[in-house]
């Protein structure tokens, strides 16, 4: 029950907004540690769903990235997003199943899934969905080497807190 109530305030956005057409809108804080820590919890509920054990090796990834605005604006107020990855190792001929019941924990809290593969031959699937409340982009797949699954969040454009936000 924990872990259903964890995920529940992962998926509602956890003091995230989602971004308008307004490119002057005030962005959401948050410091990039605080989200670094947000993206771990996400992808441990992930597994948590998926009856995974989150492994090292392949080691989780992260990835800050400068935010580049709709029209190519190019910021200088330290706002950022975040592409988090962790991984599982599984049997092969386990995938589709476990990627099947993260779809289900992540679709029974509101995440909309954009594209569901299953590759049968192959024994792997492909999952990439889309919080709108928060406007984080989710990913559940199989990669290399074979007998890895991929949990993946990115997360949409936060300004660290204290900088003053750039006007375009």
């Amino acid at each position: 029950m924990a872990a259903l109530t964890l995920l529940s305030v992962l998926l509602t956005g956890a003091c995230m907004s989602q971004q308008a057409d307004d490119i002057n809108k005030p962005l959401p804080r948050k410091s990039r540690a605080d989200t670094l820590a947000w993206a771990k919890e996400y992808t441990k509920a992930m597994a948590h769903y998926g009856e995974l054990k989150i492994t090292d090796d392949p080691a989780p990834r992260e990835s800050f990235q400068e935010c580049v605005g709709k029209n190519d604006e190019v910021p200088e107020d330290g706002r950022y997003t975040l592409l988090y990855s962790a991984y599982a190792t599984l049997p092969q001929d386990q995938h589709i199943a476990t990627i099947r019941k993260i779809r289900k924990a992540l679709e029974a809290h509101g995440v909309r899934i954009t594209s569901f593969s299953e590759f049968p031959k192959e024994s792997e699937a492909l999952l990439y969905g889309k919080n709108d409340k928060d406007g984080s982009f989710i990913i559940a797949d199989s990669v290399n080497p074979p007998g890895t699954i991929r949990l993946s969040v990115s997360t949409p454009c936060f300004l660290p807190p204290g900088a003053e936000q750039q006007q375009f």
